[in-house]
């Protein structure tokens, strides 16, 4: 098991991608700090029970991090129930999507707590913690949605965008501390809640005719976070079918009609 020894501390753990890298990283002989924020407590004691029940140490926590103090007050709690954290995975998110001119100042505001401010909050006081320790692997998740435009995700975009320019920046502070940050972007998934036009027109674009899963992230999350990438920082990691590159080809040279394969 690649994992064994390692405490990883999960953001959002509740949702479908943060509880498959929970799962994927307790496989692997990882102990658990899982995060969810206050609204999200059911389905954060749902995935510690998951992962308990393959033999790993969990704790869990319920704070808002969009605010300093919550931020340090889980870091706290980390370095109390485990002595260090080795792994940072933030997963949290508050996607918004929709016509720009029906999508409300509120909502904007709401996604870049949930996302960026989280993100450079936990890394500030996760990441300290780690350099003073002088070893640490952050994983920052991400979307395409930060590298190509699209016209009903300018929110989502602008979000994930920071997040990935934030990651660049991280990657530089704190590598003299022997921390390393990566992201790792996903794209199209198969829980999306897509009309079946939307679906066509995302199977054209994805070499393997299918959607993806919260499973198809986890192998990329062990990889950032072993000593397999210790030669990776900085770095975007698309786990995305091919979506990105494929994006720009001539539909063509696609089938009219892709059969959905299901994931």
């Amino acid at each position: 098991m690649r994992l064994t020894d390692k405490v990883a501390v999960i953001t959002m753990a509740g949702d479908e991608f943060g509880r498959a890298i929970a799962l994927g990283y307790a496989r692997e002989g990882a102990d658990l700090y899982l995060n969810e924020f206050p609204d999200r407590r059911a389905r954060l004691d749902e995935v510690a029970g998951e992962a308990a029940a393959l033999g790993r140490r969990v704790v869990t926590g319920i704070h808002d991090l969009t605010r300093s103090a919550e931020a340090e007050a889980m870091t706290r709690q980390v370095i109390d129930a485990f002595g260090r954290g080795d792994v940072l995975v933030n997963s949290a998110a508050a996607s918004v999507h929709g016509v720009l001119f029906d999508i409300d100042e509120s909502e904007f505001e709401r996604a870049m707590l949930v996302g960026p401010k989280s993100y450079f909050l936990t890394c500030q006081h996760i990441g300290k913690e780690m350099a003073r320790r002088g070893s640490g692997k952050i994983i920052n998740m991400t979307s395409i949605v930060g590298r190509i435009g699209s016209g009903g995700a300018i929110v989502w975009g602008a979000d994930r965008g920071a997040i990935d320019a934030m990651t660049k920046a991280l990657a530089h502070a704190l590598g003299l501390y022997g921390v390393h940050v990566n992201a790792l972007a996903r794209g199209a998934s198969d829980f999306t809640p897509y009309a079946p036009d939307e679906i066509t027109e995302r199977l054209r674009r994805l070499p393997f005719g299918r959607l993806g899963t919260a499973e198809d992230v986890v192998g990329p999350a062990i990889f950032l976070a072993t000593a397999e990438s210790d030669w990776v920082t900085g770095s975007i990691l698309y786990a995305d079918g091919g979506y990105t590159s494929a994006a720009a080809t001539d539909d063509r040279h696609r089938p009219n009609e892709v059969p959905y394969r299901g994931s």
